[in-house]
């Protein structure tokens, strides 16, 4: 009896799931340790010790949050965060003198975020946080 040889091997074929696998952990990896987002930064001064007796207080002008729509008290006058006009208008009269922010309590810290970059884009010099009102 003889064999027969000239029967043809089978190819085995080659399993494409572990590699799928493989670049599905890789993608998700990649996606959940990647950041999209781009943070904008606001310098901002703070009150120290030593800042007391560099600043005149003529020089200290107070701006106040009422409330979330964007009411402002800016050193007596009743403004709006949208209205750019006015505070144009306020920022000119002394672009050099300190904005203390100071805000209401319970007001969202995006609106305080909005008033300060809004102060720096309109021309002030100066900004900080004076506090959260009670």
């Amino acid at each position: 009896m003889q064999l027969d040889q000239s029967a043809q091997r089978r190819r085995r074929a080659i399993s494409l799931t572990p590699l799928i696998d493989v670049v599905f952990i890789l993608l998700l990896f990649f996606m959940l340790s990647s950041n999209f987002m781009h943070w904008r930064q606001v310098n901002l001064s703070t009150a120290t010790h030593a800042q007391p007796e560099q600043l005149d207080p003529k020089e200290i002008r107070v701006v106040r949050i009422l409330d979330d729509q964007g009411a402002l008290n800016f050193d007596g006058v009743e403004l709006l965060l949208n209205n750019e006009a006015g505070l144009r208008e306020q920022i000119a009269s002394d672009p050099d003198a300190v904005y203390a922010i100071e805000v209401e309590e319970g007001i969202m810290t995006q609106t305080m975020i909005t008033l300060l970059d809004t102060l720096k884009q309109l021309g002030a010099t100066h900004v900080s946080l004076a506090g959260v009102l009670p």
